[in-house]
């Protein structure tokens, strides 16, 4: 058996699995649960995890800022901990949706390679 037939076979089993695990119009939440068991889902994990440990973070230095402190010093403290912790959640929520992002267009990208392979054994 030559090599172009081992590929091509390859493919095909490729494309079977992808064809069972993808469906037509991903919702969001599924897209969201692919990238957790993608590569770098334990990343994805410990972003997750500090997320919410920053939101807690948030909420508390804004009750705090608001609600709380009278004196100037405590409410710049608290103040840039608000702003500090806000624009860190931004960006793992950003890393988040590349992530994402970049798993759906690895799966285009298998997705034409397998019809480029389909056109060209025809």
């Amino acid at each position: 058996m030559d090599i172009d037939k081992k590929i091509r076979q390859e493919l095909a089993k490729e494309k079977a699995l992808l064809s069972q695990q993808q469906t037509a119009d991903a919702s969001l939440f599924a897209m969201l649960g692919d990238a957790y068991k993608g590569r770098l889902g334990g990343w994805m994990v410990l972003m997750s995890i500090i997320a919410v440990l920053l939101s807690a973070l948030m909420l508390w230095s804004g009750y705090q800022f608001f609600f709380v402190v009278e004196s100037v010093p405590e409410l710049i403290r608290w103040g840039v901990t608000l702003l500090l912790s806000s624009m860190m959640q931004i960006a793992i929520k950003m890393w988040t949706f590349n992530e994402v992002n970049r798993n759906a267009l690895q799966r285009e990208i298998k997705r034409l390679e397998l019809a480029i392979v389909v056109k060209e054994s025809q």
